[in-house]
């Protein structure tokens, strides 16, 4: 009897403990997952700063995007608007479709694309890239973005390519 008093106590605090950690992971990747975004897209940002002259758009491809939910998407959109230019949510087709792009060229913006891995141990592995024309866009494959500390950081790089 208190064999079985014992087990079934160890039982319950294995369940406690299983729900518990289960929890904390959970909310750590809960944390601002946005913010992964808008780092990588912060530094893109300020590489290569002759393919942002003169330009009224900002358009970020989010279909490829796995990690955020249609909030966070907007949240995100929200984000880009502190840049100080119009926002799109496109693709390179949507916006060859609406007249944005043309011969190869997006006369009047930038557009952000990242290709995301499902988040695993507070990282997120991308590729990104910054694109204005065929002959103007730079990016980056395999880039690692961890939570740590309060905040989301650059952890590696990722392999550079440039056009």
């Amino acid at each position: 009897m208190k064999n079985k008093f014992i087990v079934r106590k160890m039982f319950i605090l294995l369940i406690l403990s299983i729900t518990v950690f289960t929890a904390a992971c959970t909310q750590i990747e809960e944390v601002d997952k946005v913010g992964a975004y808008t780092t990588v897209i912060d530094k893109l940002y300020a590489e290569d700063s002759a393919l942002n002259s003169n330009i009224k758009y900002i358009a970020i491809d989010t279909s490829l995007i796995v990690n955020l939910n249609d909030e966070e998407k907007a949240e995100l959109l929200k984000e880009l608007e502190n840049y100080g230019f119009i926002v799109l949510d496109m693709t390179i087709g949507e916006l060859k479709e609406k007249g944005y792009v043309k011969d190869l060229y997006f006369e009047e913006g930038i557009l952000f694309e990242i290709e995301d891995e499902p988040i695993k141990r507070n990282s997120i592995i991308m590729d990104i890239s910054k694109w204005r024309s065929g002959l103007g866009a730079i990016g980056y494959d395999g880039t690692v973005v961890k939570y740590k500390n309060g905040k989301w950081e650059i952890e590696k790089q990722g392999n550079a390519w440039i056009s």
